[in-house]
């Protein structure tokens, strides 16, 4: 058998027991199973790179035609990867410096599982279904195989991220990437989670993958992540322009929700103090506008079809989310 049947092997049948585990709602779990078999892994190199081959294809490539078994293998394998250091320690990737830095023709070596996690997709409503629930997957997953939340007076959040207790001398981490996800695709997709009571209509976008995540909207941890690792109303807005087609999604649904994020002030703009928050709003899609129409009006740098229509498509849903902003600021 082939190191890729194998990988697959793997994933369908990691998939089919969280899944279960997850449907049966099952508050804690053993979760050393799986830490075991990703251990395992390490002397058999060859299987162990083509999982983590697969493991970004699946989710930078086919995200959108995943199912539910595959978002919640996806999800627990880099549960283990992220927390247990024998499993990950040398899974590592290189990826170039940004363009225009002085050290661009530097390859920089990242963790894998931080390479996977900020490469979950946002372009299209269809991949954030998956993100959404990838993400909704790891928390959910990471509480059952830990013990109980780590608090303070304060706070639940460290400088990782959101911590679970999985005994005395160990935890497990919910990395900030995570947490700063849900927070932001559970608002945009589902209507309930815009508000902070745990009854409401449940009225959400239509989507089989949305529908799953529908299960674990009470769970106490994915409840508390809403109101942790905000980005900025910068970063909210460059996401919102950099999506390339809200498939699935009408106008009114995005105009009020818009609406939700603009008067409920859910992501706070930084970059101006000028005393009005409408105005500080304003300035920051105005600012917004300029560095889109900037960077969109060259051609891309691919020639190749595909790129040129993605290009197109983000330029004119960019430039709609723009307008329906602008709708809704100057009320």
């Amino acid at each position: 058998m082939c190191a890729l049947q194998v990988a697959e092997m793997l994933l369908n049948n990691i998939g089919e027991t969280v899944t279960k585990l997850l449907n049966l709602a099952v508050r804690q779990c053993d979760g050393s199973w799986l830490t075991q078999l990703l251990l395992m892994l390490r002397s058999h190199r060859p299987v162990l790179s083509t999982l983590c081959t697969v493991v970004y294809h699946l989710i930078t490539r086919q995200a959108s035609t995943l199912s539910d078994c595959h978002a919640h293998a996806l999800a627990a394998i880099l549960v283990h990867w992220s927390n247990c250091v024998d499993c990950s320690v040398g899974i590592k990737v290189q990826r170039a410096a940004a363009s225009g830095s002085p050290e661009a023709e530097l390859p920089k070596t990242v963790p894998f599982v931080s390479y996977v996690l900020e490469s979950l997709p946002l372009s299209t409503s269809a991949n954030m279904s998956f993100t959404l629930l990838f993400a909704v997957s790891y928390v959910v997953y990471t509480k059952m195989i830990g013990c109980g939340l780590l608090m303070d007076e304060n706070q639940s959040l460290s400088d990782q991220g959101l911590v679970v207790v999985q005994s005395a001398d160990e935890n497990v981490v919910v990395p900030d990437r995570i947490v700063q996800l849900l927070s932001y695709l559970g608002p945009r997709l589902v209507k309930d989670l815009r508000y902070s009571s745990s009854r409401g209509s449940r009225e959400m976008v239509v989507s089989y993958k949305i529908a799953s995540v529908e299960r674990f909207l009470l769970h106490d941890l994915v409840r508390s992540s809403l109101e942790q690792s905000r980005m900025s109303f910068e970063t909210w807005v460059r996401r919102e322009i950099e999506v390339v087609d809200d498939d699935g999604l009408s106008s009114e649904w995005l105009s009020e929700y818009y609406n939700w994020v603009v008067f409920t002030r859910h992501h706070k703009p930084q970059s101006f103090a000028t005393g009005s928050y409408l105005v500080d709003v304003l300035q920051v899609l105005v600012h917004a506008v300029l560095d889109f129409d900037s960077r969109y009006s060259r051609p891309p740098t691919c020639c190749c079809h595909d790129a040129i229509q993605q290009s197109n498509r983000r330029s004119q849903n960019g430039r709609h989310n723009i307008f329906i902003f602008l709708q809704v600021s100057r009320h």
